[in-house]
């Protein structure tokens, strides 16, 4: 290979640092918009609340306030039971209908047992003296009455309300039982070990909200036509 004439070498240099120079002068030199550039890239949007944005907005926010969960589909009742949340949070309605199954089969078997202690625990006043009544009696004449339930249908709300932070929720229960009346032999002298009742009855319990008491005692029982 020829060597490339030293006069060539110096006018590929020439042309080269040419190039150099244009392309400094393009790239490296400021406009004066670099600032608006940045401004624009690094701008904070302030979206700006409308008329009707604020109306909805506090449309929503009454809204929380009022029945924010759906608790039952009738809506009265689901109005009471959000009226019973929103002064005691702290209430579940699938650990009160839970509670309230194993009330049912506590206070029978309580009553069947004449134990009054127990049962006190659970009813109001003046349930509480009916039932006294009728195991003072049994105990009188030495009698005893076996409840045994064969089976509990998950119970249904069927009313509630709430007075001045007192509630009251009515539920439905239908169960078989066998009901036996025995004398103080162990003697059958009421009901029948092979027959199968099956109850309706609708109880009411009652608890005054934001008691340190968690009960809700039994107010009321009623038959089921």
């Amino acid at each position: 290979m020829g060597n490339i004439p030293f006069f060539d070498i110096l006018i590929l240099a020439m042309i080269a640092v040419f190039i150099l120079n244009r392309l400094r002068n393009v790239l490296g030199k400021k406009t004066g918009n670099e600032e608006d550039i940045n401004q624009n890239l690094n701008v904070k949007t302030k979206l700006k609340e409308t008329k009707p944005d604020r109306e909805l907005n506090l449309k929503m926010n009454k809204d929380l306030n009022k029945s924010i969960y759906n608790l039952h589909e009738d809506r009265d009742i689901n109005k009471a039971l959000n009226a019973i949340k929103k002064i005691e949070p702290s209430f579940e309605l699938e650990n009160f209908v839970d509670k309230a199954k194993k009330a049912f089969e506590y206070i029978l078997n309580a009553y069947s047992a004449n134990n009054l202690k127990n049962l006190k625990i659970l009813l109001d006043e003046k349930i509480y003296q009916g039932y006294q009544k009728d195991i003072e009696k049994r105990i009188k004449k030495k009698e005893n009455f076996e409840i045994t339930i064969i089976n509990i249908k998950e119970p249904l709300i069927k009313h509630a309300k709430v007075v001045d932070k007192k509630a009251q929720i009515t539920l439905e229960y239908e169960s078989e039982q066998i009901h036996l009346l025995k004398n103080s032999k162990g003697d059958v002298i009421e009901g029948d070990s092979n027959q199968i009742l099956n109850i309706s009855e609708q109880w009411t319990f009652s608890r005054e909200l934001k008691s340190r008491n968690p009960n809700w005692k039994l107010l009321s029982i009623s038959e089921v036509n």
